[in-house]
């Protein structure tokens, strides 16, 4: 049994179908044994220029949330030379700009009730330098800086902020990407496998969420939780 109690909490989820994003939504479905569907608001829509709307529309229709989730992470593996602008707007809109946009959405249409937990989803590369991610790499460090400011605007409020620098997961290594670092970076896989603990299982992310969404939290705020087996030790 799971021990984090969400049953009585509206949770919107913000994210696609990887299989993190998978064993986060059955951790959640767990948590919220009681009637999930009615508490539990997965958007998948990244268009930036609908999310106002998008946000406005769930709010009206669903009620104002005690917890987000944002689980996208747009990873790009790319020497300098092919870091053009329209890849830095679209890895920076994907990992940094939906995530403001859907805060900044949810305040704007009341749909954050006080008390809540903000969850996103950030990367060890906004902290560790890595070839051939430089894109990445400070997309989810813009993320994790906007999750600390988050945290002090809305602290009035007592709504918590937090991301989670993952390292790598389990659910992602069967993922085409892994192919791309091994052809820019001959040694990057094995970088990427040298945690003392090893690879990061996906319901462990999951644990990590749930227990920041839970009321077994109630001060961890503008933090960024590293989950990486050790890899950054």
């Amino acid at each position: 049994m799971n021990k984090y109690d969400l049953s009585q909490k509206h949770i919107l989820f913000v994210g696609g179908q990887t299989g993190l994003d998978k064993a986060i939504l059955a951790l959640l479905h767990e948590c919220m044994s009681v009637n999930p569907e009615r508490h539990l608001v997965v958007y998948e829509n990244l268009t930036i220029g609908e999310i106002e709307a998008d946000i406005k529309d769930i709010v009206k229709r669903e009620g104002a949330f005690d917890g987000v989730v944002f689980n996208v992470v747009h990873s790009d593996f790319r020497p300098l030379q092919f870091v053009k602008p329209e890849l830095v707007n679209q890895i920076t809109n994907d990992n940094y700009a939906v995530f403001i946009e859907v805060v900044r959405a949810l305040k704007k249409s009341k749909g954050l009730n006080d008390g809540a937990s903000i969850v996103a989803m950030s990367s060890i590369s906004s902290s560790r330098a890595m070839k051939a991610k430089m894109a990445f790499c400070a997309s989810k460090a813009a993320l994790d800086a906007a999750v600390r400011c988050l945290a002090v605007e809305l602290a009035d409020r007592d709504i918590r902020v937090n991301s989670i620098q993952k390292g790598s997961v389990d659910a992602d290594a069967e993922k085409s990407h892994i192919q791309d670092v091994m052809a820019v970076r001959s040694d990057a896989a094995t970088q990427d496998n040298t945690a003392p603990l090893g690879i990061v299982k996906a319901n462990e992310i999951a644990q990590m969420v749930a227990f920041l969404l839970s009321d077994a939290v109630k001060t961890i705020t503008g933090t960024s939780i590293v989950i990486d087996g050790g890899y950054l030790a």
